[in-house]
């Protein structure tokens, strides 16, 4: 193992960029955007880099980070301290921005293992992290964003502790920006096996891990945060556990694991709805269940403070289950079998669903398939298989259910939708199956959700702008709630039934970006 650090005076990086962002007054403003790079990893040629990282080099890069990251808190706290008594403070604060840059190689290996990476990275010892009353917005992400596998290369994810444990030291925090939180829910869905089953594969034991971790963090702070807790300032938040590139490359057939066991309910949706109590504003797109909304008597988790909200969730539930079905009621894995199988997603394995750290004979064929059939082997199926186009009743709707009630008790909502992006590129057994049967297009995609506009002129459709009554939107197609679920709906308000609206593959990010203007 071999790692050369080539930002070696970090301080003093860090403190240029905060005397750069000083205004002629000596305040401290704006927008501070600090790119944190990974040490090179050197791969000799007499020596060349073993095909699988180790947790030892995994730890150091982890160690890298961690630096870093206490170097950057180290020298805002000192420019606060170092501050005249006469220097005002800025009333707005700052907006922190912290960007990982991606791993870089000084000879990139021959193996494609060591190109993606599943293990994440941990901030050692946050509880020292000095506090920082004058940031009142932070941003964490990667240098690079998901679109499409091959920018994958070398991008390292964070625990999901390393957000809430930044935030834990920023007690006047208002806003929290975390646009991709490093969520890869399912294989990409390439025709080359070495590069489904075993470069690319989103390793199910980490991805498991982190979402615990995520949800025992926001539930037990004190212990998982190192004695301290999410600001009660935080009043905004864009949670973005996963790109909507990767949902384009999905194949909808496969097994997928149960993220949810040991525990009896997903954490991440426990989580949320926890710290949702607190928000005023939620933008939010997870793999999640029902548990996200307050259940019905948990007067301290009731959302009663919550404007604006936006949740799209994963087609895929947490528990390996799915939301949709095909236009013929296909559910692979789920529609027979033992009860087991139609419960949930597979057990996760602690000895086969997590990175190996060590090289076997195997990993050479993998390699000489791949140089041989680098764009997979003519003969298997076309992927992706992307199919699931109808609601499950009985798993949509005690989402929808709990949606509305949650609804029902947020007296200062203005805007609530909850909505999933639905796909038709089955593959190419499945197409020929349907013949000229097909529901839609090919690679025809629309939304599927609910939208309530609260009626005080809040952002509505109906001309100007503005709303005069509560109005349910639905974006469902011909499908309908059943009568309990419908109730609670009509309780809130006049319903509207939009018809659909396909594109050829996802709407472009602008419509997500207007979108959002409407929550931050």
């Amino acid at each position: 193992m071999g790692f050369l650090v080539l930002d070696q005076d970090y301080e003093s990086q860090a403190q240029a960029k905060i005397q750069a962002s000083r205004s002629p007054d000596g305040v401290l403003r704006g927008n501070l955007q600090c790119e944190i790079t990974l040490p090179l990893l050197t791969n000799p040629p007499e020596s060349r880099l073993t095909c699988h990282e180790t947790a030892q080099e995994t730890a150091h890069v982890s160690a890298h980070i961690s630096s870093r990251i206490h170097a950057l808190y180290s020298q805002l706290a000192a420019h606060a301290a170092a501050a005249s008594p006469s220097t005002p403070a800025a009333p707005e604060g700052i907006a922190l921005g912290i960007e990982i840059a991606p791993q870089s190689f000084d000879i990139y290996p021959e193996c494609d293992h060591r190109r993606y990476h599943s293990r994440r990275l941990h901030l050692h010892d946050p509880e020292t992290l000095p506090l920082l009353p004058f940031v009142h917005k932070l941003s964490v992400k990667s240098a690079k964003t998901y679109d499409g596998v091959c920018n994958l290369y070398d991008l390292r994810p964070l625990s999901l502790l390393v957000p809430l444990q930044c935030i834990a030291a920023l007690p006047k925090l208002t806003t929290l920006l975390l646009p991709w939180m490093w969520e890869r829910p399912m294989p990409y869905a390439s025709p080359s096996t070495p590069v489904r089953e075993h470069y690319a594969r989103p390793w199910e034991g980490p991805l498991r891990d982190a979402r615990h971790d995520f949800g025992h963090a926001v539930c037990e702070p004190e212990k998982f945060l190192r004695g301290r807790r999410i600001p009660a300032s935080l009043k905004n938040a864009l949670l973005h556990f996963w790109e909507p590139a990767q949902i384009a490359e999905e194949d909808q057939s496969v097994a997928r694991p149960d993220l949810v066991h040991p525990a009896e309910r997903d954490p991440v949706s426990v989580g949320l709805c926890r710290l949702a109590a607190q928000l005023e504003r939620l933008d939010l797109r997870a793999l999640l269940t029902e548990d996200l909304f307050p259940a019905a008597g948990a007067e301290d988790q009731q959302w009663s403070s919550m404007q604006r909200l936006r949740v799209e969730f994963h087609p895929l539930r947490p528990d390996g289950m799915w939301y949709f079905v095909g236009p013929r009621g296909e559910d692979p894995l789920h529609s027979g079998g033992s009860e087991e199988q139609r419960e949930g997603g597979f057990r996760i394995s602690e000895t086969t669903d997590y990175p190996r750290e060590h090289d076997i004979a195997a990993d050479k064929e993998i390699d000489e398939e791949y140089d041989e059939f680098p764009n997979g082997d003519s003969e298997l199926d076309h992927l992706p298989d992307m199919f699931r186009t109808e609601p499950h009743r009985k798993r949509i709707e005690p989402l929808l259910g709990r949606f509305a009630a949650a609804v029902a008790d947020m007296p200062r909502l203005e805007d609530a939708e909850m909505f999933a992006h639905v796909w038709w590129t089955p593959s190419e057994s499945r197409e020929e199956e349907y013949g000229g049967d097909a529901p839609y297009g090919k690679n025809s995609v629309h939304r599927w959700g609910v939208r309530y506009l609260a009626g005080r002129g809040s952002g509505g459709d109906d001309g100007d702008g503005k709303t005069t009554t509560p109005v349910v939107q639905w974006q469902v197609g011909d499908w309908r709630p059943s009568p309990g679920v419908m109730a609670l709906f009509e309780a809130l308000g006049t319903q509207e039934w939009l018809d659909l609206q396909f594109t050829e593959g996802r709407p472009s990010p602008t419509t997500d970006d207007a979108m959002r203007a409407r929550l931050f």
